[in-house]
């Protein structure tokens, strides 16, 4: 009888431990998830060298010289692109925009990701067939690509459209400053999004911008001098000036180079999740384009035929199932094939974190796009955002 009572207080004192242990453990799950949604930093989206090689390429035709073509953002590359931008009425930033792209018709490749345009051989003039293989293996190798950016028009666009709804950006000067970050900050916290204050595609989709944006217009031909351009007093105070506005607007055209766009921590989420679930260890899904996730996005690409740049390209968003990545639409079709063969990296070690998926609806709601939530992977449901208080 006495054996008996030890061995059910023993059977008792055995679950208790087992129950504070699970409890212990699933605090310990709920807290990293906590920080998994509110530590992601998110990741700039790039152009891979690929990509821009055909920009090289189509300037060096239009008969702006790149120098070579190698895939690299060189100050020749960086002077091209000004002098075309100039001559098309663009703001001659010198850096990679949307504009610049759609200005040589290459929106299709470089935006959309599509690679058919895209291989190791396009610069027949630069010496033999393996000469081109060995600058390109190299090329390959040590090159992250260049960072896509937002004209400084694209940036007044947004600017205004913060003024408009009530969140002061200060002066519509296309410059993304502290005023600006913290009116992006305050207007993600109120909309759902994550409160970054960084330019970001979601930010972008949730102004219902995207097509003003994304657009062959925008920044572009004659409608470049109007194109979000600012008041004469927003330039120059009550009154302004008209003489004072040009030039503070030449001056913003001549050393503006624009802003890197980004992708949130909630589709950084998304990419490390479908890149476990197809077999490529990205970590946990914390929303940050860490060691971890860089490494299984290089193993992806060399597997797709992309090069291994380890960044967040257009062409990966494309292949990894995300090809309206600018709508804000980043949840369609990300699951099929995810268990494709040939996998060089077959171990999935991600915990699945519920990701807040107010700011992917909120993204499909303002551009027109389906809603982010349809067809999500598990885990990984709408979510109700937690939109935070913001003030105005």
């Amino acid at each position: 009888m006495a054996l008996r009572k030890v061995f059910l207080a023993g059977t008792i004192l055995a679950a208790m431990v087992g129950g504070y242990a699970q409890a212990q453990q699933s605090a310990v799950s709920n807290q990293r998830t906590v920080q998994d949604q509110s530590e992601g930093q998110g990741t700039q989206i790039f152009v891979s060298s690929a990509g821009v090689r055909q920009i090289q390429q189509a300037l060096t035709q239009k008969g702006y010289s790149t120098g070579n073509v190698d895939g690299r953002w060189n100050g020749q590359t960086a002077a091209a692109a000004r002098s075309f931008q100039q001559a098309q009425n663009m703001e001659p930033t010198g850096t990679l925009t949307i504009p610049l792209v759609y200005g040589l018709g290459l929106d299709q490749d470089i935006i959309l990701g599509n690679t058919g345009g895209q291989g190791g051989g396009q610069s027949g003039d630069q010496g033999t067939k393996q000469a081109d293989n060995q600058r390109v293996v190299v090329e390959r190798a040590d090159s992250r690509g260049t960072p896509l950016h937002v004209s400084p028009a694209g940036v007044r666009q947004i600017q205004q459209a913060l003024n408009q709804q009530g969140w002061n950006t200060g002066q519509v000067d296309g410059r993304w400053g502290p005023a600006t970050v913290q009116a992006a900050r305050s207007y993600q916290q109120v909309h759902g999004l994550e409160p970054t204050g960084r330019l970001e595609v979601g930010l972008i989709a949730a102004l219902g911008l995207t097509d003003p944006i994304f657009s062959a217009g925008h920044g572009t031909g004659a409608q470049a001098a109007a194109v979000a351009r600012p008041q004469p007093t927003q330039a120059a105070g009550a009154g302004g000036d008209k003489q004072v506005d040009n030039q503070r607007i030449a001056l913003e055209r001549a050393d503006s180079p624009g802003e890197p766009l980004w992708l949130n921590s909630d589709g950084v989420r998304q990419i490390q999740q479908v890149l476990n679930q197809r077999g490529y260890a990205a970590g946990h899904l914390d929303g940050n384009w860490n060691s971890d996730t860089a490494l299984a996005a290089t193993h992806f690409q060399q597997a797709q035929g992309l090069e291994p740049t380890g960044t967040l390209t257009t062409n990966l968003l494309a292949s990894i199932g995300m090809p309206r990545w600018q709508r804000g639409e980043f949840l369609a079709g990300m699951t099929t094939n995810a268990n494709a063969a040939g996998n060089p990296n077959p171990q999935t070690t991600g915990t699945v974190s519920s990701a807040r998926g107010a700011g992917s609806s909120a993204q499909g709601a303002a551009t027109g796009g389906g809603s982010a939530g349809a067809g999500s992977p598990a885990g990984q449901g709408s979510g109700d955002g937690q939109a935070a208080a913001g003030t105005r």
